[in-house]
């Protein structure tokens, strides 16, 4: 689409092989949202080992629309610390900084743009700024601790909390059937995609259970209930067994417990309850997608994920996108990147070659990104990948050598 001379693809579907770092780049993002959020003070990041340089900084940006206006925030991070953050309001003609933050030898140095207009004096800023923890993004700290003023910035601080969802191959919506209990047009939709995908649900649901049925480690048990606050529902996905657990306080402070269930139809309509680690990987990952195929009928947003076709049937994979697509128009702002290996979804029947990118290494260790359009490929995307004609394939030692492994 475009918009203000400004052109956006809809969708981005990224290849490569193993270890090519196609999941670097939505980790990257996320390690950016989580710092823009303030939802964590740990920089939990790896810096690039194979550089001839001694332990150099990380760089990540992003530029994005929130409502009306675009913008580009980024951080440039060191070990443990951060370096460098900044956010830009731009276009396709000029840009306009509205902060810029910088740490050296331990000493924050912050400037600002030409925020005063929206209300906000320099003074105050500078106070700001001088209480903001130096492994907290200015970002979050201005938002939670103001809460008003300048508006780019709270857009900004919006757009990462409420439009940019990122899924990775084990995330788990963790509230899919608290939500249908609250919203029966939610639940409707749900029910209706399990009947498209032929999982076999019918239906999803939390069934009240006994503190005693609860099979969670002791310290994150008491973790929840620390947290828990009257009228609130707290819940908690358990990898081992894969169940989805609910504690759920009243206002009088009685706390009950729940656990999510699937429900499947026998040969007479009766209903049966499973477990939802007797459900196949493949229908819980699907359970998982279906939040935001409701959501983006109705809202924008913008979506990453990694490994799109993680326990997927190819179909299922390419009816995800087929429905993505389906919901496109000229008018909507939604965008959805996604890493995969599944050569069934290149087809340029239902994507666009600019929206099909391949990851490789060089000889060096670093990765790189290419664009399927660079090619202007003529024949059958889906046989020249697999034949190794983009790159973004494993390549292996001859089978002869296999003789000399220990196997």
């Amino acid at each position: 689409s475009r918009r203000d001379d400004i052109s956006i693809l809809k969708a981005g579907i990224i290849y490569g092989a193993n270890a090519s770092g196609k999941s670097n780049i939505i980790k990257g993002i996320h390690i950016l949202q989580n710092f823009a959020l303030g939802k964590s003070t740990k920089l939990d990041f790896v810096p690039f080992k194979l550089s001839k340089e001694t332990l150099p900084p990380s760089k990540i940006e992003v530029e994005f629309r929130s409502e009306h206006r675009y913008f580009a925030y980024g951080v440039e991070l060191g070990l443990g610390c951060i370096q460098e953050e900044w956010l830009y309001e731009i276009n396709s003609r000029s840009e306009k900084m509205l902060f810029e933050r910088k740490v050296e030898n331990g000493v924050q140095e912050f400037a600002f743009g030409s925020v005063q207009e929206d209300g906000q004096s320099s003074q105050f800023l500078n106070f700001l700024a001088a209480a903001t923890p130096k492994s907290k993004s200015f970002l979050s700290e201005y938002v939670q601790r103001n809460g008003g003023g300048i508006s780019q910035i709270n857009e900004a601080f919006n757009w990462f909390d409420n439009t940019l969802h990122i899924l990775f191959p084990y995330s788990r919506f963790q509230g899919i059937s608290l939500k249908a209990e609250k919203n029966k047009d939610f639940q409707r939709s749900t029910c209706n995609l399990l009947k498209h995908f032929n999982t076999g649900v019918s239906d999803i649901r939390r069934v009240e259970i006994e503190k005693m049925e609860l099979e969670l480690p002791k310290a994150i048990y008491e973790d929840i209930i620390s947290e828990l606050e009257p009228g609130q529902s707290i819940g908690i996905t358990s990898p081992s067994p894969n169940q989805t657990y609910f504690f759920d306080m009243d206002k009088s402070g009685v706390i009950r417990y729940y656990k999510q269930k699937t429900v499947h139809l026998n040969d007479y309509d009766e209903e049966i309850i499973f477990e939802e680690a007797e459900e196949s990987d493949g229908s819980l990952r699907l359970i998982d997608f279906i939040p935001m195929l409701i959501n983006l009928k109705h809202d924008d947003g913008v979506y990453l994920i990694d490994e799109i076709d993680r326990s997927l049937h190819p179909i299922l994979s390419k009816g995800i996108l087929e429905r993505y697509f389906s919901l496109l128009s000229e008018e909507r702002k939604m965008q959805l990147i996604c890493t995969t290996h599944e050569s069934n979804l290149l087809d340029l029947d239902i994507i666009r070659a600019d929206e099909v990118w391949f990851v490789e290494k060089d000889k060096y260790g670093a990765s790189h990104c290419t664009s399927l359009a660079e090619f202007k490929p003529r024949e059958d995307i889906q046989k020249g990948y697999l034949q190794g004609r983009y790159g973004a394939i494993p390549f292996f030692a001859s089978l002869g050598d296999l003789s000399n492994w220990d196997i």
